[in-house]
């Protein structure tokens, strides 16, 4: 398994307009946290904290990089941006691999000057972390952001990277655009029964509510296999219902209601 997604809260202090679901107010956790952390440290060293709710908004969200500092787990953070200033400290922790701000985020909204501020200062340091600066549907920016990044352009040497739609800033800051997608959806059309997912084979996702999905786009647990409250994660990788999605997703095949109505696994 490549990474777990650890949903720490459903949260969010946005309301964006391509985030289809509802948000919610469930936070988990310390103890949860630190017992779902060295669960997931048996099989996998790489986490995400985050499905569909704002990490930052945790209310022991230094608390929580301290625990992953302790089990030397590899942490990508993805955030909005809105709550940088609150850690000053956030690229000293150890576990902090990347840093992923959704600039898109706050392309529909109106935004304080002071966030761009925030953003300049983060980009400013020198640090090992990785920090990139990222946005969907680049040919929809808002005036205010294209604005921002041609401001970066001018003051730094930017460059291309290999990757399409990415541009190297400095020395472990990068900008990235890449197409907009679509939720998958419960109520949407079904699309076909035939294809694949990295879902299950390389990621499972636990959402705030203890429950263990195959998707990290499936922040209700449509596909759940299991609630850590009632079991270990080592008996849900066991159990059949996981067996099942990898075998399905290795033979093309896609069973679940859900995944035949999802437009990001085409991509695949």
């Amino acid at each position: 398994m490549k990474r777990v997604y650890l949903e720490i809260s459903d949260s969010c202090n946005l309301n964006c307009p391509f985030c289809s679901y509802p948000k919610g107010n469930t936070f988990l956790s310390l103890k949860e946290i630190d017992n779902y952390t060295t669960q997931i440290k048996e099989f996998c060293d790489y986490i995400y904290l985050h499905i569909l709710g704002e990490p930052l908004l945790h209310p022991d969200f230094n608390n929580i990089l301290d625990i992953l500092d302790a089990k030397e787990l590899k942490l990508q953070l993805v955030t909005n941006g809105t709550l940088l200033d609150r850690y000053p400290d956030l690229l000293k922790h150890s576990c902090l691999r990347k840093l992923s701000v959704s600039l898109h985020s706050i392309n529909n909204i109106e935004i304080d000057e002071s966030y761009f501020e925030t953003i300049r200062k983060l980009i400013s340091k020198d640090t090992k972390t990785v920090i990139e600066l990222r946005f969907y549907d680049s040919d929809n920016l808002s005036e205010r952001l294209k604005q921002f990044l041609n401001e970066l352009k001018k003051e730094y040497n930017v460059s291309e990277t290999k990757r399409n739609n990415s541009y190297k800033l400095k020395e472990n800051v990068y900008f990235y655009s890449e197409e907009l997608f679509d939720w998958p959806n419960i109520n949407d059309p079904i699309i076909n029964d035939v294809g694949t997912c990295h879902g299950a084979i390389d990621m499972i996702a636990i959402n705030s509510h203890s429950k263990v999905t195959v998707c990290c786009l499936d922040p209700k647990a449509y596909n759940c296999i299991g609630d850590l409250k009632k079991n270990t994660l080592k008996d849900i990788l066991e159990s059949d219902a996981y067996k099942q999605y990898i075998e399905d997703f290795r033979n093309r095949k896609i069973s679940s209601e859900l995944c035949k109505r999802c437009r990001y696994r085409l991509r695949f």
